[in-house]
């Protein structure tokens, strides 16, 4: 890891800091994969275990420096993103806002020691620090006139290959064309997830591999689905065999005995991250050698705590690339500017029906080829907002 660009002042004051909790319109984020949406505003998809959202929602940061200078900052936060916006109205605020800070990191570090072990040491607080920590460097960048992965790293790279995140449709013949549109794309890289039946999930992925024989490259999300050791070891095994890049969330999240067990047995690569918020929690993890690709969210860790776990993966011999979860265009941003500095010879997952939501409220300067994305040069996230245009998008 090389150091950030030299001589950019850390130091800042918050003048303002305000969350919006905003909700995208749009067609069905999983194309019927998760069952009807009409019902309510959250739905299950056994065997999936976790809910989800039946419109697309998230919690947005503004942050405005003492300067002058506005950045934007967005938590993974699908479900109950109102939780975050009140942590950050709130508590957060009462304790950032009008203070003079050294640093980023500096900050982080203040707001996990505030509550450190009064239950807030994973989970809606982390994700609120999480979208503070994107808007500052957004902001910062901004004031230095440079991209956010300047500040990360002198040498980050120009350039993201990626990886579809899931073909969403209720069938395979929906599946298949998803897929092929991909392709037709010129791109070569795709995720599926399991369903929980191993023998019927396996098929599918031979038939889908047949179907679209462009894509080269095929990595598979288990979504915590395999609830005993033996399946998720026949699982690895098999999909090694079929030259799967890696098995994500194969068990619980919780089990760490579990996935250290799982290393024993043959088989594809494990990768594990999106359950992680600090560099504290996911140490065990890589010091009981439980995965071998190490996917940190960057709208749950923020930049600070990505890059400590980075480090301290790059130790440890494991490989790093974000994962990118359930958010709009500046939680994609921010993953694709620190995909730029995460290993270079893996693909960068993209969520391609969460992009282009908020229509004329958002311009991204990310665009997609056939060959991944190319890095705006434009400071901060390469993301510009229309406040006013997104005032249409902000609930309550």
């Amino acid at each position: 890891m090389t150091e950030p660009t030299a001589r950019i002042d850390t130091r800042f004051r918050i003048e303002r800091l305000r969350a919006a909790h905003v909700r995208a319109p749009g067609q069905d984020y999983w194309q019927g994969a998760t069952g009807s949406a009409e019902g309510g505003r959250f739905r299950f998809s056994p065997p999936w275990r976790t809910v989800y959202a039946a419109e697309v929602e998230s919690a947005w940061v503004r942050v405005q420096l003492a300067d002058g200078t506005v950045g934007w900052g967005e938590a993974t936060c699908p479900i109950a993103p109102e939780a975050v916006c009140t942590l950050v109205n709130g508590f957060v605020a009462e304790l950032c806002v009008g203070r003079e800070q050294a640093s980023i990191e500096a900050l982080v570090d203040q707001l996990y020691d505030a509550q450190r072990c009064r239950g807030y040491l994973s989970g809606h607080l982390q994700d609120a620090v999480a979208a503070l920590d994107i808007a500052l460097h957004d902001a910062l960048a901004r004031r230095a006139g440079l991209p956010v992965r300047r500040l990360l790293d002198a040498g980050a790279r120009d350039r993201v290959p990626c990886y579809l995140s899931g073909a969403r449709a209720p069938d395979r013949a929906g599946r298949v064309q998803a897929l092929q549109r991909w392709a037709e794309g010129g791109s070569r890289a795709v995720k599926i997830f399991l369903r929980g039946r191993l023998d019927e999930d396996l098929e599918e992925f031979d038939a889908l591999r047949a179907a679209v024989p462009q894509i080269g490259w095929w990595a598979v999300d288990a979504l915590w689905t395999c609830d005993t050791l033996a399946l998720a070891g026949r699982a690895r095994q098999a999909l090694g065999e079929r030259g799967a890049q890696w098995l994500e969330c194969p068990m619980l999240p919780e089990d760490l005995p579990g996935h250290q067990a799982l290393q024993a047995l043959p088989g594809c690569p494990v990768a594990l991250g999106e359950h992680f918020r600090t560099a504290l929690q996911v140490q065990p993890w890589l010091q009981a050698g439980t995965l071998q690709v190490l996917q940190p969210d960057i709208g749950r860790t923020g930049f600070v705590q990505a890059r400590r776990m980075q480090a301290a993966a790059r130790q440890l011999g494991v490989r790093v690339t974000p994962h990118m979860g359930s958010s709009l265009d500046v939680m994609q941003a921010a993953t694709l500017e620190f995909a730029t500095v995460a290993d270079p010879l893996l693909p960068c997952e993209y969520q391609a029906g969460l992009a282009h939501r908020l229509g004329r409220a958002v311009t991204t300067g990310w665009r997609l080829g056939p060959t991944g994305f190319e890095a705006p040069e434009a400071p901060g996230l390469g993301v510009e907002v229309d406040e006013d245009e997104l005032q249409r998008y902000v609930v309550g």
